[in-house]
């Protein structure tokens, strides 16, 4: 039984995930006051990479509630009893419609605010690189042409993270006006 409990706590002490490339340690950085061109690209890498995680998780967020409300909305169009009659499907379905709407445009300046951050630190990075030419042997795009030609394939990436707000707010307008159609018909 100790063996098995000490085989467990080896196990619990040895990290399951490392991270590719540790993240800087900006207290230490800032106290000796200059820091190294590695040391400042490591740091962008890193409120890079924060940033993105910032945006799938606010994208994961959006996508979790709009999966959620179309199911509720639905159940609630196809709901219909003879107890609540249809005063329930003109009331719930709208209702629905109205908070998918709300959560879309709400989530929109976040996505785009978080974005804006990784176009600035990405805009430090390329200074950082032209700045120190030694530093080209950690970059995918060592010159300007392919530069170019990554940054526009990472707006095509962006693409659906900068349009998902506005498609479900465009869906959820057309599904509240669903039910009143049905109904008027």
């Amino acid at each position: 039984m100790s063996g098995a409990l000490a085989v467990l706590q080896y196990i619990m002490k040895v990290p399951m995930v490392e991270t590719a490339s540790p993240s800087p340690d900006t207290s230490q950085i800032i106290a000796r006051g200059h820091p190294t061109d590695n040391e400042l690209l490591a740091f962008c890498r890193s409120e890079i990479r924060f940033e993105t995680e910032v945006v799938n998780g606010r994208l994961q967020a959006l996508l979790g509630s709009q999966a959620f409300l179309v199911i509720a909305y639905a159940t609630a169009m196809t709901g219909s009893t003879k107890r609540w009659g249809d005063s329930m499907v003109l009331l719930l379905p709208p209702l629905f419609s109205l908070l998918g709407f709300v959560l879309a445009l709400m989530a929109l300046p976040g996505i785009r605010a978080a974005y804006a951050a990784i176009g600035k630190w990405e805009g430090k990075q390329r200074n950082l690189h032209t700045r120190s030419p030694d530093l080209t042997d950690f970059t995918l795009a060592p010159n300007e042409d392919e530069t170019r030609d990554m940054m526009r394939r990472a707006q095509r990436g962006a693409l659906f993270a900068h349009q998902a707000p506005f498609i479900f707010m465009i869906a959820w307008a057309i599904f509240g006006i669903i039910p009143f159609y049905l109904y008027l018909k």
